[in-house]
């Protein structure tokens, strides 16, 4: 790792020819995957502790920080001359800048919390586990800031979720999916229009499993077979979701329950 490449961007990697990336699941990218978990552990159970007050604080930073990164991070790339049209915050994780600061600072969260829950916690993960930034070195800002980004986004919605104030529910499922749907059509048109791929609309990210979408649809249909492919995997995806947030809703009542329990219990001893 050296330090001139710290601020190298993508295209200076392909002008120069440079191997310095990073391949998925190697140390360096386990151990940044461990890392965000601890930090997602100790987070929580210290936003948990937190009078409501305190908690309002401690959402509207992470709402805050997020969009200053990315501010941040945009006048670094046009002070190394990369090319900023790639960068606009229209990818998922880009749009959840946007949804954490409903989030935080809105007076109904609910919308917000289950596109955090069903959109973009989901894609900030898979950006984590399937990174489409290993051309980059792990000394280098936009790889520490690309992790750093995307496991804010899931640290967010793990402490929301751990302290009861997201609840999925099957509303929300269509609710998300309605408000995707949305924001996807003038993102694919603008995709055509500037040649670029946000939100992986028109092409499959290497190296996630989008890309088995594109083998079996994208090369026999074109760009709108792997699309429609596209929206029903996220589909199935947010229904597996739902059962999802639905066993672990179920396994926190059976624990709160248990707990009422043996404090009754606790009680009457104490009485006789």
């Amino acid at each position: 790792m050296e330090p001139k490449h710290f601020f190298i961007n993508t295209l200076k990697i392909e002008e120069q020819g440079l191997d310095i990336g990073f391949d998925l699941y190697c140390p360096g990218h386990l151990l940044w995957l461990a890392a965000i978990a601890a930090a997602a552990v100790f987070i929580t159970r210290y936003y948990i502790r937190q009078t409501e007050e305190r908690k309002a604080g401690i959402r509207k930073f992470f709402a805050v920080a997020i969009l200053c990164s990315e501010i941040l991070k945009d006048a670094i790339l046009i002070a190394i001359g990369a090319p900023m049209k790639g960068y606009l915050p229209l990818h998922l994780c880009g749009l959840a800048i946007f949804a954490m600061l409903w989030n935080a600072f809105g007076k109904n969260r609910r919308i917000s919390g289950q596109m955090l829950a069903y959109d973009f916690m989901p894609g900030a993960m898979s950006a984590l586990l399937f990174c489409n930034w290993t051309e980059y070195p792990f000394f280098n800002f936009m790889c520490i800031h690309s992790f750093v980004f995307h496991g804010w986004i899931v640290i967010y919605l793990v402490m929301l979720y751990a302290a009861g104030e997201i609840r999925a529910d099957y509303k929300g499922l269509w609710t998300t999916v309605g408000i995707l749907a949305v924001c996807a059509v003038p993102i694919y048109i603008l995709n055509l229009l500037i040649g670029e791929n946000y939100l992986f609309l028109n092409e499959a990210s290497e190296g996630s499993p989008l890309v088995f979408l594109w083998d079996i649809f994208g090369t026999r249909f074109g760009a709108p077979g792997y699309v429609a492919s596209f929206a029903v995997l996220i589909l199935m995806v947010f229904h597996v979701l739902y059962l999802v947030y639905g066993g672990i809703n179920k396994i926190k009542e059976k624990n709160i329950k248990k707990e009422e329990s043996t404090v009754e219990s606790t009680v009457e001893i104490k009485e006789a």
